[in-house]
């Protein structure tokens, strides 16, 4: 059995079918004539991504109907090779022929390529052009910065060893280096002996085992006295948003906090601390305890991550990490994506963990805080495994965390997993909901999108998440994307919330519907998505009413044959 069996195809199909559209995941191609050359697009564009399901045998125009394909081993037999031939590095993709609605459809599974092998390109348009990404249900070209960002992290980095001309041991914070280095020659009994240059340079700290060699730049940043003298752009912002958008006042508090990696990291939490409430809350030995908002262990850990993993390359160097409250979140950014082999669904596993800046991440190991005995970073991979125990802990939504090749952003939701509000929304789904497991699945969805680990790290077994995730997709909760490997699902559109189109024939008996060609007659002109909502019929019946409507010259379309956004008008006399 293959990597997505036809189960999965028919779920895949009837989520295509409610939302209209494709998700990021998907790709469906009808494919009757043979196999389309925009797949070569399609498959560097989920390589260099997060992956993706192709379904070929899948008519997107009239619904994503199943059509009859001439030959689908052949089809199968030649999107292999144009994986293997077509693509540089070529690619190992898993393939099947899915038995459904009485045809067959292809389906390939193509997984995320390494980050040492990436970009992933169309190999007779060349890397610069033929290098793609995804994005919503298209594929898009990778900028020039992008692809030199991404050729860069092929390799470990060095940037964080690199030397500052102009720098001296001069230049570093005396009792924080004193400190540090009590503490190394505490526990190596080799360096005790060795003087402070030695030391100094063995650590990474100096480029040279020579007092006059210059600071590398981990160096600088950890325990320099003042490291913007050099890099005036390696700060951070912190911008806190008003709650009332209409106010004259934009912003709260706006500011800009500067000095070393620990010193930003203290200041950082004590400018949040002072615009973060706090509220009373009755621990379960019955006293009063006052808690804030936000977690601050966990912003400090969001924090610290964005100035450990950022990138530090030459091209970043002008931007900082960026700290945003709102009203409702908070939102660390910092310059770079995940590095190495990491990719953000595994984000929160244990042992999963790789460090652009290893001089940097073994240096705040052994870094106190100013103020505290507490060090900086464990460098022991904890960093997001302790903010998510925390959201947990404190029944807060987990932490989204969204990586892109130019940028990490962490969000932190102010309000409670189950708050009020989401319960009402829950409520109103009128959903079978058997366990606490699945409102907890629910209220993930809708923050973001879940995988089977993701509720996991919430208490639910294995076994147990796959069946709350099974019960949302048959109930048309949720859409699944992806195989079986790397599955993902996402809250159905249908679940959202989002206001409808008033319905002209509500208070009609079903018996007395209209059709699709009344509804149009009488709203004049609509898309086939606000038809599916007025008639509560299929997308793909929706389709073939108007195609024969089209065909007998009652109406008109507007717009891109694929495109969701086009409209059909119904023509009259004075129209025609």
């Amino acid at each position: 059995m293959g990597i997505v069996g036809a189960d999965n195809v028919i779920d895949l199909l009837a989520a295509l079918r409610r939302i209209g559209g494709e998700p990021t995941r998907i790709e469906a191609k009808r494919a009757a004539g043979g196999l389309p050359k925009s797949v070569r697009e399609t498959l560097s564009a989920f390589s260099n991504t997060d992956g993706g399901t192709i379904l070929l045998g899948i008519d997107e125009q009239s619904g994503f109907s199943v059509v009859e394909l001439p030959n689908p081993a052949a089809l199968r037999d030649a999107l292999v090779q144009m994986s293997r031939d077509d693509i540089t590095p070529p690619l190992q993709i898993s393939t099947e022929i899915a038995e459904v609605e009485g045809h067959r459809v292809v389906v390939a599974e193509v997984p995320p390529a390494p980050m040492d092998r990436r970009p992933v390109y169309v190999t007779t348009q060349g890397i610069s052009g033929g290098s793609y990404l995804r994005g919503g249900d298209g594929d898009r070209h990778m900028t020039e910065a992008e692809i030199a960002m991404v050729v860069a992290a092929r390799t470990q980095p060095r940037y964080d060893r690199e030397p500052v001309d102009g720098t001296s041991v001069d230049d570093l914070d005396d009792e924080a280096i004193r400190r540090t280095l009590r503490r190394i020659r505490a526990g190596y009994p080799k360096l005790a002996q060795s003087d402070d240059a030695t030391v100094l340079f063995r650590l990474g700290i100096s480029a040279g085992p020579a007092t006059e060699s210059p600071l590398t730049l981990a160096g600088l940043l950890t325990y320099g006295q003042f490291p913007q003298q050099f890099f005036p752009q390696l700060m951070i912002s912190i911008v806190v948003h008003s709650p009332d958008p209409a106010s004259d006042t934009r912003f709260l508090d706006n500011q800009t906090v500067r000095g070393s990696i620990p010193e930003m990291v203290e200041t950082s939490l004590s400018v949040l601390r002072r615009n973060l409430a706090v509220r009373a809350v009755i621990s379960d030995r019955g006293g009063r305890v006052d808690e804030v908002e936000y977690p601050l262990e966990a912003v400090r850990e969001a924090v610290v991550n964005a100035l450990l993993h950022r990138d530090y390359s030459p091209v970043t160097r002008g931007t900082q990490v960026q700290v945003e409250l709102f009203p409702d979140r908070l939102i660390v950014r910092s310059p770079g994506g995940l590095y190495g082999g990491v990719v953000v669904d595994e984000l929160g596993e244990e042992g999963i963990s790789s460090s652009r800046n290893a001089v940097l991440a073994s240096l705040l190991a052994d870094t106190y805080l100013p103020s505290s005995n507490e060090l900086v970073a464990e460098n022991r991979s904890s960093g997001i495994p302790a903010m998510l125990a925390v959201a947990r802990r404190r029944g807060l939504p987990r932490p989204n965390f969204r990586s892109s090749i130019s940028s990490f952003v962490v969000t932190m939701a102010r309000s409670e997993l189950l708050n009020p509000e989401v319960r009402r929304w829950i409520a109103g789904l009128h959903a079978h909901l058997p366990t606490p497991a699945h409102e907890i699945a629910l209220a993930m969805l809708r923050e973001n999108y879940l995988t089977n680990e993701m509720l996991r790290q919430w208490g639910v077994d294995r076994i147990a998440a796959g069946q709350v995730l099974r019960d949302l997709v048959d109930q048309g909760l949720a859409v699944k994307e992806g195989g079986r490997r790397y599955a993902r699902y996402v809250l159905d559109p249908a679940a959202a919330g989002r206001k409808k189109e008033p319905d002209l024939f509500s208070a009609l008996p079903p018996d007395l519907m209209p059709d699709v060609g009344e509804v149009l007659r009488k709203r004049g002109e609509a898309t086939a998505g606000e038809l599916v909502e007025l008639t509560g019929l299929s997308r793909s019946a929706v389709l073939n009413h108007l195609r024969a409507l089209t065909e007998a010259g009652n109406v008109s379309a507007v717009g891109a044959t694929r495109s969701p956004k086009r409209r059909y008008r119904w023509i009259t006399a004075s129209n025609s």
